[in-house]
């Protein structure tokens, strides 16, 4: 099919309805026909839903090594897709009876490395892309961008491929000098960053900094030598809107994870993983003026696997049901996950989800047609773990 953008200009927003207890839940009976690794067409890794996780583990053998895990698309909670290192995809289907069985995809075999994607045509049929190319849409975007969109106005993609910058933690020496913006008429808006520096990850997130539902911003990790990396939002004629202090030092990766309602008085923060691969430290950011404050930290998680094309590792999700929403990031080990919730001090640890292997995909997530949560991981043993 016609790749990535066919895909991401398809989908859309599950409808989402706020219960009085405050808890995102999809309305009764609604179907996002979207999958994504990263969860939602705006590149935010947030995810409706409501916990509290029951401790309810399913594992189920695949028969090969899992690179990708997404939720189906036509059976939310119940199914999973999971693309093997070779390509193939597995199809986890629930058996109705607290288990599951394997049955395999008779789509041919995917690009490997490259995310994917799932679209549900209608009751039985999924149709699966990859979420790297743009190639056509937009000047010169960067090979494996994923492009992302902003509902109902105009796709989004990196530019411009360059190896000024040779730090190669996402698998490749190139990375972009450019946002490009394509809206609905096909006019290309080129935001370019600083002559020494580079956009250090495959797409721009799309965000709403005020929560205003006026104008949205755009999102970007920007990395240079000398100071590494920080993040920047750009408002969509390129304006910087606000921007973080830089680590400090050059060759020092922040990963963005994504945004929302975290904290306990309810505003609005970015969270960003520090360097993931050397202590890993999740932040939380809040937009103060022109800049990125940070708000609150906490050390010894990850996100992503140096040399890795998987940015999918963390996500954002209510998982104690409190109406608030939590941070879902591996410990450095990769051998569990952690959850994580803001309190006015910083970060508490609400509990670990055991892995009984070491983590080898994206970590996948999806609300169920009831409202419920369920996470789904892959391990280096063949398995996918389904916690519900």
């Amino acid at each position: 099919m016609g790749g990535a953008l066919t895909l991401a200009v398809a989908g859309s927003l599950m409808p989402a309805t706020v219960l009085a207890e405050g808890c995102l839940r999809p309305e009764a009976g609604s179907v996002a026909p979207l999958a994504r690794t990263d969860h939602d067409v705006s590149g935010d890794r947030v995810v409706d839903g409501c916990g509290p996780l029951s401790g309810d583990v399913l594992d189920v053998e695949l028969g090969g090594t899992p690179a990708w895990v997404l939720p189906d698309p036509s059976d939310r909670g119940g199914s999973w897709f999971v693309v093997l290192d070779d390509g193939t995809i597995a199809h986890v289907i629930d058996d109705g009876s607290g288990g599951a069985f394997v049955s395999q995809s008779e789509t041919p075999p995917l690009a490997p490395g490259a995310p994917p994607m799932a679209l549900a045509m209608g009751e039985d049929e999924v149709v699966f892309g990859s979420a790297f190319g743009a190639a056509g849409w937009f000047t010169d975007p960067l090979p494996d961008t994923r492009v992302t969109e902003i509902p109902g106005d105009a796709i989004v993609a990196l530019a411009g491929a360059t190896d000024r910058y040779d730090h190669g933690v996402l698998g490749d020496e190139l990375e972009a000098v450019a946002v490009e913006v394509r809206d609905a008429a096909g006019n290309v808006t080129r935001i370019e960053v600083g002559a020494e520096e580079v956009i250090e990850g495959t797409s721009a997130m799309v965000l709403e900094l005020a929560g205003d539902d006026i104008e949205p911003e755009l999102l970007v990790t920007v990395s240079d030598a000398n100071d590494g990396a920080r993040l920047r939002a750009y408002d969509l004629e390129g304006g910087i809107v606000a921007e973080s202090a830089p680590i400090g030092q050059g060759y020092r990766w922040l990963h963005q994870v994504g945004a929302g309602r975290l904290a306990p008085d309810g505003e609005r923060e970015v969270i960003a993983v520090r360097t993931p691969h050397i202590g890993g430290i999740v932040e939380a950011y809040r937009t103060v003026d022109d800049r990125f404050e940070l708000v609150a930290s906490i050390e010894g998680y990850s996100s992503h696997q140096l040399g890795s094309a998987n940015l999918d590792m963390a996500l954002l999700a209510d998982v104690d049901g409190d109406g608030r929403l939590d941070v879902v990031v591996p410990a450095q080990t990769f051998d569990e996950l952690a959850l994580l919730t803001r309190t006015d001090d910083g970060f508490e640890e609400l509990g670990t989800l055991a892995l009984d292997g070491r983590l080898r995909t994206n970590v996948a997530a999806t609300p169920t047609i009831d409202g419920g949560l369920v996470l789904a991981v892959g391990t280096d043993d063949g398995r996918l773990r389904i916690f519900r």
